[in-house]
């Protein structure tokens, strides 16, 4: 009798051809969404700045935390995930993808300035909160916050606007937290606040700016005035832009979206900061804020956008940053752990730029750069990439823009335009050849060695540091895309924009000039 081993050995071949295009499953972590739309058969991921295209199957999990189910449509461009992938027949296949909480919504804890009520509502951390009948709002009790640990509140009117706030509570399905708890801190300015203060007016130097004597009468006034002149931030020297026009015109916007709280005589006396705003005559396309409330945008990022709203939307991120108090905040946590300021925030920036560009930190040219980085980016106004401090600044900047009467769908405009032009090999050439003139000016000084001692290789990785921020990078121009986008189809979906405004007009009437 004859046996047939066909189907025995068809399916050990089987087997092993799977096994042999089919490998072990990778984990790929902070990754961010490129591309993914209908019919959702492949979704193209960012990681390590390089662009992956992924095919979904009906397998695939679209997950928020381990094991909770969530439709694929909440995946969106400018997610963070963490994604699950396998290799089949040299091809890339999803398995899972794990979406952030905060992308989601789903955020139950958060803290955020006090910025607004209408009775019952506020808007805390650019977020909308209601209060209920089993809602409880008490103070925090931390040394800085002015009232006694555990103190009562009735309502929000009994609160101070600027009040830093954490608030507890669910999201309902018109994205308005439902709180159930509130813990209160008045923010008051203490001495750690001054420390920091007066460390911060180390790390910058305003001698030579010039205060404009004259102002003709069709411009707007500020009420510290309008410069020229050049300030020095490290030992990088920034020339303003000596047009007192345009320096008018964006004193007048960025005055324009200030919360009107941080207008109050008050707020400057008891923070030390005073909102001033500054145009620096700069190709490289980037803004910038001191926690003093001094802010920079240079005429390179100006020339990209296309109308007034977009210019709210860049000043009302840097305002967030110095009303949300960043950079204090991140000084408040490094003196605890080391007494010399930011030396354990420099020397993480150090350590996590050399592994990213995979530079021995032993090595002379690791060692050489630990030096060229502290001498062009003070400890208090280090500006690199910060998600957290980021989206919070998105979203709230987006919240004072709409406020000043700004279209706030221009500020999705504004980041598709710099997603395209981060993409551009030739834009981020031009920016590069800028960014290495300009420490190529600088004068030298450093113990013993000069910039020459970097050689073109550490030359190259000293200037892109200096552009690594949130307006010169690729992948974070498309995040900054992804939330701002989430935001006006969750918070802002029933705004009536026909009663916000572009300003396309006067913008062109200040800034046509850059146009032509």
């Amino acid at each position: 009798m004859k046996t047939n081993l066909k189907p025995i050995w068809y399916g050990v071949l089987l087997f092993c051809t799977q096994f042999l295009f089919a490998q072990k499953e990778e984990i790929w972590e902070e990754a961010t969404v490129f591309e993914f739309a209908l019919p959702y058969e492949t979704i193209t991921i960012n990681y390590d700045e390089e662009n992956f295209v992924f095919n979904v199957t009906d397998k695939t999990k679209f997950l928020l935390g381990k094991k909770k189910s969530i439709p694929k449509e909440k995946i969106s461009i400018g997610s963070t995930v963490n994604v699950g992938i396998v290799i089949e027949n040299r091809k890339r296949v999803l398995t899972k993808i794990i979406l952030d909480k905060d992308d989601y919504g789903e955020v139950k804890k958060f803290e955020g300035v006090f910025e607004s009520f209408e009775g019952d509502t506020a808007v805390i951390d650019g977020r909308k909160v209601a209060l209920t009948n089993n809602t409880t709002i008490e103070c925090k009790g931390d040394p800085n916050c002015a009232c006694s640990k555990g103190r009562s509140f009735l309502g929000f009117d009994e609160l101070q606007l600027g009040s830093f706030l954490t608030v507890y509570g669910e999201q309902n399905n018109d994205g308005v937290c439902m709180a159930s708890k509130i813990e209160v801190c008045k923010n008051t300015y203490g001495k750690v606040d001054q420390e920091f203060m007066m460390s911060l007016r180390n790390d910058f130097d305003a001698s030579n700016l010039n205060q404009y004597k004259s102002i003709p009468s069709n411009v707007f006034k500020a009420a510290h005035g309008l410069h020229n002149g050049t300030i020095k931030m490290g030992n990088l020297e920034f020339k303003l832009l000596d047009d007192i026009r345009i320096q008018g015109y964006i004193n007048m916007i960025g005055n324009r979206v200030l919360p009107a709280y941080a207008k109050e005589d008050s707020f400057s006396e008891k923070h030390d900061v005073v909102f001033r705003f500054y145009v620096i005559e700069n190709e490289i396309p980037n803004a910038s804020a001191l926690p003093n409330g001094m802010i920079f945008i240079h005429t390179g990022l100006l020339k990209l956008m296309e109308n007034e709203a977009q210019i709210a939307a860049v000043l009302g991120h840097e305002i967030a940053h110095v009303t949300y108090e960043h950079g204090i905040k991140r000084y408040k946590t490094t003196r605890f752990t080391n007494s010399n300021l930011g030396k354990k925030t420099s020397k993480w920036l150090k350590k996590a730029f050399k592994k990213k560009i995979n530079i021995n930190e032993n090595s002379v040219l690791g060692s050489t750069l630990d030096t060229a980085l502290e001498y062009t980016t003070p400890d208090t106004v280090m500006s690199l990439f910060n998600k957290k401090n980021e989206t919070q600044s998105d979203r709230v900047g987006l919240y004072y823009m709409v406020e000043a009467g700004y279209d706030p769908r221009e500020a999705a405009n504004f980041w598709g335009i710099m997603k395209d032009y981060t993409g551009n090999q030739k834009f981020i050439n031009k920016i590069f050849t800028s960014t290495l003139g300009m420490v190529n000016n600088i004068q030298s000084d450093l113990d013993e060695t000069d910039y020459s001692a970097l050689g073109k290789e550490g030359m190259d990785l000293l200037v892109k540091n200096l552009m690594e921020t949130i307006y010169t990078s690729h992948p974070l121009a498309i995040k900054r895309l992804g939330a701002i986008n989430i935001l006006l189809s969750s918070t802002y979906s029933d705004t009536d924009f026909s009663k916000l405004e572009t300003g396309e007009k006067p913008f062109m009437n200040y800034l046509g000039i850059f146009k032509q």
